[in-house]
């Protein structure tokens, strides 16, 4: 079964692939990731490129003088997406977390 994971960039900015997903996200088309390490790579570009936020370690980003923000693990980052019942759509897998 393909998984899909959700970075959380705003999708103007997302450099991900279009989804349809479940109507419980608010939401029927959005940009996911195939893997967690693409959606932390995303969320990373986002944080430098747009938010202005510094890189000062693998996963450690910092902005100006304020606490420096440690994103998870690349392995664990993202919310899990899984086929839904249809099989067209994507929905949140049990326990992945998803916030709305």
């Amino acid at each position: 079964m393909s998984n899909k994971y959700l970075c959380g960039t705003p999708d103007q900015h997302c450099l991900g692939s279009k989804t349809l997903t479940n109507a419980m996200l608010r939401m029927h088309v959005s940009k996911t990731h195939p893997t967690s390490e693409t959606a932390f790579k995303c969320y990373a570009h986002y944080l430098v490129t747009v938010r202005g936020y510094e890189q000062i370690g693998s996963r450690e980003f910092q902005k100006n003088n304020e606490p420096v923000l440690v994103l998870s693990k690349k392995s664990h980052f993202g919310a899990k997406l899984r086929r839904g019942k249809e099989g067209q759509r994507y929905e949140p897998k049990r326990g992945s977390g998803v916030i709305i």
